[in-house]
């Protein structure tokens, strides 16, 4: 198959099941993990939101695709939202933001803690 098909396809898929699309699809196959995590397949996928309603400034700074990062202690998968856009990506809903990152490059607080880094609520 052709791979303009096979993205054509897999946007198909992420703009109607939203973001979950992503991270199921990447654990396919090694193409398809490929395909969506391309930024500039990211970036279309997200353009599902109407950010037209939204001024230029405050698209720069939240419309902020995530990708799939692998943890730095367990080496799980797990979605890395960068401080921005936080949504499940479908129809056009824009649910929440992240504004900090707490626990870079670990896919819990429990990873961060067990690789031997401090946290404590109190300290943010």
């Amino acid at each position: 198959m052709p791979a303009e098909i096979l993205r054509y396809i897999l946007m198909n898929v992420v703009k109607e099941d939203g973001d979950v699309s992503f991270f199921r699809l990447s654990l396919t196959c090694r193409l398809f993990h490929d395909v969506v995590s391309e930024a500039s397949f990211r970036k279309e996928a997200h353009s599902v939101i109407n950010w037209s309603a939204f001024s230029s400034e405050y698209k720069e700074r939240f419309r902020v695709p995530y990708k799939v990062t692998s943890c730095l202690c367990c080496g799980d998968l797990f979605k890395d939202f960068p401080p921005g856009y936080v949504g499940d990506g479908r129809k056009g809903i824009l649910l929440a933001f992240y504004s900090t990152k707490d626990f870079e490059g670990y896919c819990s607080a429990d990873c961060f803690i067990c690789d031997g880094n401090h946290y404590s609520p109190k300290d943010k």
